[in-house]
């Protein structure tokens, strides 16, 4: 079982993966530049963070690979929750 990660990091990390991948599904980006993008007292829950995103369906990891990328839905939370100010 996951360990439960806090909403805010669950934030962090699909903001970051929307801002390094934009406004497409068929990006993917490594785990380690989502992690860099993030303030350092964040970076450990990322990893968490992101398992707990692809069980809640907005997050896919490509086969075989390290790799991570938004799915529809992901984008579609992504551009409620992450509005640059």
């Amino acid at each position: 079982m996951t360990p439960r990660v806090e909403p805010e990091h669950l934030q962090a990390v699909l903001c970051s993966l929307y801002r390094l991948c934009g406004e497409t599904t068929r990006c993917h980006v490594p785990g380690e530049a989502i992690t860099r993008t993030l303030p350092k007292h964040q970076r450990g829950a990322a990893w968490k963070a992101l398992k707990q995103l692809i069980k809640q369906g907005l997050v896919y990891r490509k086969g075989g690979t390290d790799s991570y990328g938004l799915t529809r839905e992901g984008l579609e939370k992504a551009r409620e929750t992450c509005m640059e100010e």
